[in-house]
């Protein structure tokens, strides 16, 4: 599935934090999405996730426009979105965090989502603890079984919005190893990110946003300076570079 944003508005009061955004991601690729704070890049993932709706423009999917009224039918229609801090019910155990979604009997069955759940989890690396409550688990946890969940949904086209804060190196390690396997398996994976260092690694291509608008788009790897520049619009000194790079 190939997916296009086209001219896409969103205004917030007297704030434009999207001005006429066009980019476009084909399927089987990690892309990064990099801005600093404030840049437009959140609001944008959340327009093309369902969570809200632009003033003006297009989303096309293999060049079908749609139209997404809340998150629901952007993940029916193969689009999900992993925010910052997962959305999750800290109350439920980790199988029946997994379950939420999916078309089931009115009674779950416990046992085969269990099975379900390890399954899936082990072909990433993963190791979801069953037992425990989301509520208990580390944020890099509850990040991989969100993920999970996503993908027991098919979905095709995953944002990840600031994934790496937050988590160990390992979960780090672990998160962008199963991004590259499921770029290769033709999914899109969108990384939202102010961090150099991430979409350097991972990343073939980086749509750069400033201050609501395409500041550039160019393909990995680059030199950092080349995207600071697009980030801040100048080249900073020597000494601040470190800091960007680091988030």
């Amino acid at each position: 599935m190939k997916v296009e944003i086209a001219n896409i508005d969103k205004r917030f009061g007297a704030v434009r934090a999207n001005q006429d955004i066009s980019v476009s991601f084909p399927p089987g690729g990690v892309y990064g999405l990099l801005g600093e704070n404030g840049a437009g890049k959140s609001t944008l993932m959340k327009i093309l996730s369902g969570l809200l709706e632009p003033d003006r423009g297009r989303i096309l999917l293999d060049g079908r426009p749609v139209a997404f009224n809340d998150p629901g039918a952007a993940l029916a229609a193969g689009i999900g979105f992993l925010p910052q801090d997962p959305s999750d019910f800290r109350g439920l155990s980790a199988p029946e965090s997994f379950q939420l979604g999916q078309p089931t009997d009115f009674i779950p069955d416990g046992e085969r989502t269990r099975v379900e759940l390890l399954s899936l989890a082990r072909s990433f690396g993963f190791q979801p603890k069953c037992e425990a409550l989301v509520g208990s688990l580390t944020v890099g946890e509850r990040q991989q079984l969100e993920i999970l969940r996503l993908l027991s949904l098919k979905v095709e086209v995953l944002i990840l919005d600031e994934p790496t804060t937050g988590i160990s190196a390992a979960q780090r390690i672990t998160l962008f190893t199963a991004l590259r396997r499921l770029a290769s398996e033709g999914k899109i994976i969108i990384l939202v990110s102010h961090k150099l260092e991430d979409v350097q690694e991972i990343c073939q291509r980086v749509t750069v946003l400033r201050q609501g608008k395409v500041a550039g788009q160019i393909s990995l790897p680059c030199s950092n300076a080349c995207l600071v520049e697009m980030m801040f619009g100048q080249i900073l000194a020597d000494n601040l570079r470190p800091m960007i790079a680091l988030g």
